[in-house]
């Protein structure tokens, strides 16, 4: 039956379907597999659209045969297992055009962080990307989008000028404060779950370089080290952001010799400012004699270079939420030990993530002041991972803000629904009804349990 039903599809777009009855299988598994395989998708049907008309072609498609639909650009973000339905892929869109006179960048579904630089920064601009250049640049952004520009610049949601969605009825709308203004709202914080977004347009921010790097402690000096990057958190400007994590790092050649098999604390840096000045705000935690020190002026297309993230696929388990206080810190030290089954991360939140931007978004939590966020290794036992990770989250518990950051929602979290204040769940939540009464859209996290409708298959 799936078998017809690609073809049928076919027929009317440019990229290839795959079908899970297919004999072709090698194509089928390759396209439907993202960044975190620990989720194993098994849509009905997979798209690999070659142009923004495909993705519409799909979406009208998947209305007229009862099937739910997913897009997926990198499969960093995903959360829900897909069993049955539609895959629309991404990837093979990843056009930017600039305009650096304006400052305005139009960005397609498939680009990444990387795709973004290499095209705005030859002008002296920078979009507000994350730390990872891998990451497709669409989800990020309609999740909010932490990186380490937003203690200057805010979210990258706060600088979305339009958006070009497909609506769950397969209209092809573009969306502005003035055109569909509930839909703009949610979509900018909301991440996709009330349309597809082909297409957004973004105002750029005047950055090429930053004074950035990692500073590589022993983990066991973790009481030091969190005392020093308190000290310099109370006193950073919005210019700069730091995170620290802590590590136990294989012994792999592949890894940087100083690091091969090491317990260690890598106090994350970002400046957008001079080395001069850069160092002065870091010198507590460059007193305390890193064994490796990265920290210097790059240019922004290196910026991956800073919180260095995998870039292979690889099983992802993941925890995080978003803290009110900087005295947690303390707290943690207990849980950091070589034999920790879990990466575990600390970021500085504060200055321009707590203003809300000129025109409203949805995105939550923004008086956060940090963020916790733990991740298991891969080939470890993902139970006892958990449990491990939830001591954490029960030692903090007096800090919690609520929930997570939208961006880092959970890995397998299926319900965002945490992510934001109540006034503004019940309205994404109503907004959800309106969009999209079908919940056509149901493999992106929920945003109300209570959501009714058909849930094809």
């Amino acid at each position: 039956m799936t078998e017809a039903l690609a073809a049928e599809l076919g027929g009317h777009t440019a990229g290839q379907v795959w079908s899970a009855e297919g004999d072709d299988r090698s194509d089928y598994d390759r396209e439907r597999s993202g960044f975190n395989v620990s989720l194993d998708h098994r849509p009905a049907l997979v798209l690999a659209a070659a142009t923004e008309d495909d993705v519409a072609e799909g979406i009208r498609f998947a209305m007229g045969h009862d099937l739910a639909v997913d897009l997926q650009a990198t499969g960093h973000g995903a959360h829900h297992a897909m069993d049955g339905g539609l895959l629309i892929t991404t990837h093979r869109l990843p056009d930017v055009q600039v305009d650096a006179e304006r400052r305005v960048a139009r960005i397609a579904a498939g680009a990444t962080a990387a795709d973004v630089l290499a095209a705005t920064v030859p002008h002296g601009l920078a979009a507000p990307v994350g730390a990872a250049p891998g990451v497709g640049f669409l989800a990020y952004t309609l999740g909010g989008g932490l990186g380490l520009l937003g203690r200057r610049y805010g979210y990258a949601a706060d600088h979305v000028r339009r958006l070009d969605v497909v609506t769950a009825d397969g209209r092809e709308l573009a969306i502005d404060p003035n055109s569909h203004p509930d839909l703009f709202w949610a979509l900018r914080g909301g991440g996709g779950n009330f349309a597809a977004v082909t297409a957004l347009q973004i105002d750029l921010v005047p950055e090429s370089e930053l004074f950035g790097g990692g500073l590589f402690f022993p983990g066991e000096q973790a009481s030091d080290v969190f005392g020093r990057f308190g000290q310099c958190i109370a006193a950073a400007p919005d210019e700069l952001s730091l995170s620290a994590a802590f590590i136990s790092f294989p012994d792999l050649p592949v890894l940087p010799p100083p690091l091969r098999g090491r317990f260690v604390c890598h106090v994350r840096v970002g400046y957008l400012g001079d080395a001069d000045a850069g160092s002065r705000l870091i010198a507590p935690l460059r007193a305390a004699e890193p064994f490796l020190d990265t920290v210097q002026m790059i240019p922004m297309t290196e910026i991956g270079s800073i919180h260095a993230d995998p870039t292979q696929p690889m099983p992802v388990h993941t925890n995080s939420v978003a803290l009110t206080s900087d005295d947690v810190l303390a707290d943690l030290v207990p849980y950091l030990r070589p034999d920790t089954p879990f990466v575990l991360e600390v970021r500085h939140l504060g200055g321009a993530l707590t203003r809300r931007p000129e025109i409203a978004n949805s995105v939550g939590h923004r008086a956060a002041r940090l963020n916790l966020f733990t991740s298991a290794y891969p080939g470890t036992d993902v139970a006892d991972a958990a449990r491990a990770q939830q001591q954490v989250y029960d030692a903090t518990a007096h800090a919690s803000i609520g929930g997570p950051i939208r961006n880092f929602l959970p890995s397998q979290f299926a319900d965002a629904t945490s992510c934001y204040e109540a006034d503004m769940l019940a309205r994404l939540a109503g907004i959800k009804t309106t969009s999209d009464p079908g919940n056509l859209f149901r493999y992106a996290p929920s945003l109300a349990a209570d959501v009714s409708g058909s849930r094809p298959a």
